[in-house]
């Protein structure tokens, strides 16, 4: 059935998700996932061993990334059986040397799917050393040109879950990189088409909400399109646009109703608080501090000392090791996630404060017990010089 027109967008009903819809009409990757579900954890909990011996598990942890993705957002069973049997490979294999990038200059090694290619490869290129002559990043060529460009994001913001796919986590990675690599003009040595800034801010202008102040996913339901309020996307275009979007108090209003609903459209997850969804609460809650009447200040600093109570009693250790991680998250991500909200904060640096005058005495101690926990992870993952940064800044 055809969409009614544009008038006819409502927003999802609370609580709602794609993924329930998604298994009923494809119950083949509902069942793989299920039975699969007990061998990704003992893959997961291997890797998490090699990496706090230092080990560089760079190439499985992105394999898992693609068979969570094609579990949860696709109904491709026989694509995610043929992942699974990649990720037991490369998790054996993780104490292997093998080469940085692809062939097409990606750093995304251990999967085959375009946009968590470009995923994995936005971190290091933006980095200050990367090095252009050594495979040249062409897989970016795809999307170089501003029809192109405008073509994919719009493709991307409504999912049509019959056509066994959604597209959500696509949009907000991808999204989330084209925004820092175009606007930033990096990689250093790539020539981006000249009018994709503009192409890409004006999509940006017209997919944020103003009845919400949010980014998110729409979904085509019994002939209506659905929308969502997507707290990973809002923080992602918040941050990577240096606050510079619009509707900050109706952004505010939604972000402090939605405290108690699922990610990713509330703060919690399955397990309940993480650190990254905290972190990125807290940079919305900076951002938009400016902008904030009194009343939303006020609940802003509850929240914000609630959530960093949680992270001092129960993510962290007191010798410093992290103890809180999301579901899926490597052990440098999970450090990275927790040190990038301490600084998003304050904790470490008083200059950072906007939401209180508190003084955190312990704050050196705990900055000193969490930079040694980061110092024994490997090198090659792009969160652990990113977590020093974060100690520092």
């Amino acid at each position: 059935m055809p969409l009614r027109p544009r008038e006819a967008i409502v927003p999802a009903p609370r609580g709602w998700s794609p993924q329930p819809a998604l298994a009923r009409l494809y119950p083949a990757i509902a069942e793989l996932g299920r039975a699969a579900l007990p061998e990704i954890r003992d893959i997961e909990n291997g890797l998490d061993h090699d990496e706090a011996a230092g080990c560089d598990t760079v190439r499985a942890r992105q394999a898992i990334g693609e068979l969570r993705w094609r579990l949860q957002y696709t109904g491709d069973a026989a694509a995610a059986a043929r992942v699974l049997t990649r990720a037991r490979a490369f998790a054996s294999a993780s104490a292997s040397i093998f080469p940085l990038r692809d062939e097409q200059g990606s750093f995304g090694i251990g999967t085959e799917v375009w946009f968590l290619k470009l995923d994995a490869s936005t971190d290091p290129m933006l980095a200050d050393d990367f090095i252009p002559d050594v495979s040249p990043p062409r897989f970016l060529d795809r999307i170089n040109h501003p029809d192109r460009l405008r073509n994919y994001l719009e493709g991307l913001t409504l999912s049509r879950l019959e056509q066994g796919i959604d597209h959500r986590k696509e949009l907000n990675f991808a999204t989330a990189d084209l925004v820092r690599l175009i606007l930033r003009c990096r990689p250093v040595g790539y020539q981006w088409h000249p009018g994709l800034e503009d192409a890409i801010r004006n999509f940006l202008a017209e997919w944020q909400d103003p009845a919400t102040g949010f980014f998110g996913a729409d979904y085509a339901v019994d002939g209506r399109r659905w929308r969502t309020a997507d707290l990973s996307m809002t923080f992602h275009m918040a941050r990577y646009l240096d606050g510079h979007i619009g509707h900050w108090e109706r952004l505010i209003d939604t972000l402090l109703a939605i405290r108690d609903d699922r990610y990713p459209n509330g703060w919690l997850d399955d397990e309940g608080m993480t650190s990254h969804n905290n972190y990125d609460v807290a940079v919305l809650f900076s951002f938009g501090w400016p902008q904030m009447r009194a009343d939303q200040r006020d609940r802003a600093r509850e929240e914000i000392d609630r959530l960093l109570g949680w992270c001092l009693e129960t993510a962290i250790a007191p010798e410093g090791t992290v103890m809180a991680r999301a579901v899926g998250e490597s052990i440098p991500e999970s450090y990275y996630f927790t040190i990038a909200f301490l600084d998003t904060i304050g904790f470490f640096n008083p200059a950072k404060r906007f939401w209180t005058d508190r003084v955190f005495p312990q704050a050196p101690v705990l900055r000193g017990r969490l930079e040694r926990r980061v110092l024994e992870l490997h090198r090659n993952h792009p969160m652990v010089p990113m977590a020093l940064a974060r100690l520092h800044s």
